[in-house]
């Protein structure tokens, strides 16, 4: 069997989480004291419930009994079966703080991992965003994160407990038996390695069926949801439906499998108990012991076996849980080795934004810029050289596939240039300063992405609410012309506008997309196909929004419709990667 790599499976944990454990293991060891002094009492517990005589063999006793003023055998069964009572009593109530310290680190773990694996998510650049199904993310995000803390974090704090109860048990039974103990480890281990190399491969490979399984799922309920309208419409319910029965089988199926498997270790570990102490008696009596040396082991053992029998079904049970949920675990491991590079964390640093700050007062140069995508033959941008004065009004045409979105993205701060620079005011834009120029940019895209919040908080997009302004909010919707949706709606700025905006009109919509580009008060306005999906009466009523930022503002606008760059002083074409001026 291979052994994992715990090192690389734990590098996923924050400073402050191993931290955590490393206090947590002193809890742990504190219970297994208690666990095992708890049933090392039964002896003495037996022995003084059986004879009179019983501390005639503990000479050191004899003092703390005439302390006590030497009490009767009835008055000493008493305080045994006190200490018992009292030592289990003490045991379990500890046992319960022991599983609140696991219970707290575990899940605050869980959710530790999900809040950094987001924001290494939400950090990469934009090309990894195009590349990578978001359903991947979200598997991720929400089923590997939860199944990392529930079949392995937590299952490895229960393997270690369990491990280090039976040991400390087998040691008390040891120094009482060392013989038949010895034959017991030898049974035990040997049973624990021949069920986890029969079932390890098997219990992989439903792991990581699993795994490709909740992938499907969420994309094709992605899928589903998100496309409601036309699948209503098409009429093709079923079609969507069965996308989704098969890996929604195959998820159920393996979870099915794994929780079926989680009771075999449990009928299994009982026969074999019940045959051990089988033989444990038989080799006892073989042994020439006297009937009260049987009596007293064959107790130890009973109430040791009562313990360890669930300590060996969970050990069992653990070790197939990690076995089960290493897929996850490898995939989350390498999410955080892939996306933690020195390359975003210096592209996301805030602070070299604000050591290297940015200006622009004169122009944007594109200087011999060509781009291709990684992996790609074709140039997608071939040599573009142009420039952008401030305060002018520019316009992109071309047709579809001609290189505008690329360009634009790259414009953008969203895509770095295979060859050649972006220049803002004679500057190139790199990774030291892409943060501080986003900034200074106002982008209204063709389809404005709403959150299912109040009108308030999608024009102040990303800004809590005591950081709003509303004065500025009210000043933005009326320079995009938004007073009407107040006005028929006596909730004002705390209108929700529904999941992706579906109680507005396709113009109010676009609006508020302009009014939150405006919010900031940019100095560049990019406006990328902003109004090609209205009719040509809203489109213009919103580009005379635009008006008043002539020579004030500088402005892309890129459109396919001729309509939309009429307030453009200068149009640029698109031709098969190139630009040039019409």
């Amino acid at each position: 069997m291979k052994v994992p790599n715990f090192y690389g499976t734990f590098s996923v944990l924050s400073s402050k989480a191993k931290k955590r454990m490393f206090f947590l293991f002193p809890v742990i060891l504190v219970g297994i004291v208690l666990e095992t002094l708890s049933i090392g009492m039964v002896v003495p517990a037996l022995g003084i419930l059986m004879s009179e005589s019983y501390f005639e063999d503990f000479p050191f006793l004899h003092d703390c009994l005439s302390f006590l003023g030497n009490p009767s055998h009835e008055v000493l069964i008493f305080i045994g079966l006190s200490g018992l009572a009292g030592a289990f009593l003490l045991k379990n109530i500890f046992l319960f703080f022991q599983f609140q310290c696991q219970g707290t680190f575990v899940f605050s773990a869980q959710r530790e991992i999900a809040l950094n694996l987001f924001n290494l998510y939400l950090r990469r650049d934009y090309l990894f965003h195009l590349r990578t199904n978001s359903s991947k993310l979200l598997r991720n995000l929400t089923t590997e994160v939860s199944l990392y803390c529930s079949y392995f974090l937590m299952p490895l704090l229960n393997l270690l407990t369990e491990s280090l109860v039976i040991l400390a048990i087998l040691s008390l039974i040891f120094f009482v038996e060392p013989k038949g103990t010895v034959f017991l480890v030898i049974f035990l281990v040997t049973l624990v390695f021949l069920f986890v190399k029969a079932t390890n491969r098997v219990v992989g490979s439903w792991g990581q069926k699993r795994l490709v399984a909740e992938e499907g799922k969420l994309k094709h309920l992605s899928q589903g949801l998100g496309g409601i309208k036309e699948i209503l419409l098409s009429g093709k319910l079923e079609f969507f439906l069965r996308r989704f029965h098969k890996p929604n089988k195959v998820a159920g199926l393996m979870h099915k499998r794994e929780y079926i498997f989680q009771y075999v270790p449990k009928l299994g570990v009982e026969v074999i108990a019940i045959f051990g102490l089988v033989f444990m008696c038989s080799y006892l009596i073989l042994q020439n012991k006297s009937s009260q040396e049987v009596t007293h082991m064959l107790g130890l053992i009973a109430t040791a076996g009562f313990r360890m029998i669930p300590s060996f079904s969970r050990i069992l049970n653990n070790l197939q849980s990690i076995r089960y949920g290493k897929p996850g675990v490898d995939t989350l491991v390498e999410e955080f080795k892939k996306h933690s590079t020195p390359l975003e964390q210096e592209r996301n640093n805030p602070q070299s934004d604000s050591q290297d700050r940015l200006i622009f007062t004169r122009d944007i140069q594109f200087k011999n810029i060509s781009f291709s995508y990684a992996g790609g033959e074709d140039e997608v941008l071939k040599d573009i050289n142009f420039k952008i004065s401030q305060g002018e009004i520019i316009g992109l045409a071309g047709e579809s596939g001609s290189g505008k979105s690329t360009l634009v993205n790259l414009f953008l701060g969203l895509i770095q240039p295979s060859m050649g620079r972006l220049l803002v005011d004679d500057r190139e834009l790199d990774c030291t300063n892409f943060s501080c120029w986003q900034k200074m940019i106002g982008y209204v895209p063709q389809e404005i992405y709403l959150l299912d919040d109040s009108l308030r908080r999608n024009i102040a997009f990303g800004l809590d609410d005591d950081a709003i302004n509303d004065e500025r909010v009210l000043e933005v919707i009326r320079l995009s012309q938004l007073e009407n949706l107040l006005k028929n709606d006596t909730e004002g700025l705390d209108l929700v506008l529904g999941e992706r905006g579906v109680r507005l009109s396709g113009g109010q919509r676009q609006r508020i997309g302009i009014a939150r580009a405006l919010y900031h008060d940019p100095q560049i306005l990019v406006l990328d196909e902003a109004t090609s999906a209205l009719d040509l009466k809203t489109e213009q009523e919103i580009l005379k929004t635009f008006t008043p930022f002539r020579g004030k503002k500088t402005v892309l606008v890129i459109a396919h419709r001729e309509t939309s760059l009429e307030m453009c002083s200068r149009i640029f074409e698109m031709r098969n990667g190139k630009i040039e001026l019409r």
